[in-house]
């Protein structure tokens, strides 16, 4: 049995805190819900992203959780 996707969601979020040698980067939306991207996340690569930056952020909806599929950096 597959696991059923509900539906793309896009939002915008600020970066907080990179950690490129983890491969991490967490970012908070207006509704101050915390994202995490990894370096496996869809996007430009996390060398290129500072604190601060304004980031539009694909999820992928499912019944018990959602998560980033993709990630753009906005100017």
């Amino acid at each position: 049995m597959g696991i059923q996707q509900i539906s793309d969601t896009f939002v915008t979020a600020v970066t907080r805190e990179v950690l490129p040698k983890f491969g991490l980067a967490y970012l908070v939306d207006d509704c101050d819900r915390t994202w995490a991207i990894t370096r496996c996340t869809k996007g430009p690569g996390l060398e290129g992203m500072q604190p601060g930056q304004r980031c539009q952020l694909t999820l992928d909806r499912h019944p018990a959780y959602t998560l980033v599929r993709e990630y753009r950096l906005l100017s």
